[in-house]
């Protein structure tokens, strides 16, 4: 039994609802009998862009390069499977996404949890990117360059209860301006929460008192391009 036929046979598919372009599903383990060593027991993601198995292959190839560079707070990968199609499998992070868990919370619980997001987004800009092979910079725009997510939203968050598990849809990962995810979070915030939540972001990436607005409606009009 091939791998693919594995997850069949032994785990339940259910799909989850998004904007990505993928299909994914979440995977639980449902066999009789306990998991070997390639069968998990964790819940895992499967996610497959249909219509473009270069686009799985290349976001699989992220997550590896991430797990080889012990960076936390980002999806584990398992395996990558291709034949007629590609699917890609990687361990579940914990929680939900952000936008539909803040939108039922109180005004606390949203303050709190913005000021964490904030602060992970921190962790992944510090991270190392001498030997980051992914750059999307080339443009002059880009002058402080970082470890950036690509696509930094709410719904790419995960939380679980109180805390940030970490983030998902990693494919577009590179070196950018930080300022290209900080002006992506902006938005989303302002769509999905109002204005007056930004300051508990900037607050926990440690901007609030000194944003460079220029910069921000700068990579504001990059992102919504």
């Amino acid at each position: 039994m091939h791998t693919f036929e594995i997850y069949e046979e032994y785990y339940d598919w259910a799909p989850l609802e998004g904007d990505s372009e993928a299909r994914v599903h979440l995977l639980t383990y449902g066999g009789e009998d306990p998991p070997n060593m390639y069968q998990p027991q964790e819940p895992l993601i499967a996610k497959s862009y249909i219509d473009d198995v270069r686009r799985t292959r290349r976001e699989y190839k992220r997550l590896l390069w991430m797990e080889l560079n012990k960076i936390n707070g980002v999806p584990k990968p398992v395996t990558l499977y291709e034949e007629a199609g590609a699917y890609m499998f990687y361990l579940a992070l914990p929680g939900m996404d952000a936008e539909n868990f803040l939108q039922a919370q109180v005004p606390e619980f949203i303050v709190s949890t913005l000021k964490q997001i904030g602060r992970y987004l921190s962790y992944l800009h510090k991270q190392e990117i001498k030997e980051c092979p992914f750059v999307y910079s080339e443009d002059d725009v880009h002058t402080d360059l970082v470890f950036s997510h690509g696509d930094f939203k709410l719904s790419n968050v995960i939380v679980n209860e109180n805390y940030i598990t970490g983030s998902v849809d990693m494919i577009g990962i590179g070196i950018r301006d930080r300022y290209f995810d900080l002006a992506a979070m902006t938005l989303d915030i302002e769509r999905v929460l109002g204005g007056e939540y930004l300051e508990y972001f900037y607050e926990g990436y440690r901007i609030k008192d000194h944003v460079n607005q220029e910069k921000m409606d700068q990579f504001i009009q990059l992102v919504e391009a």
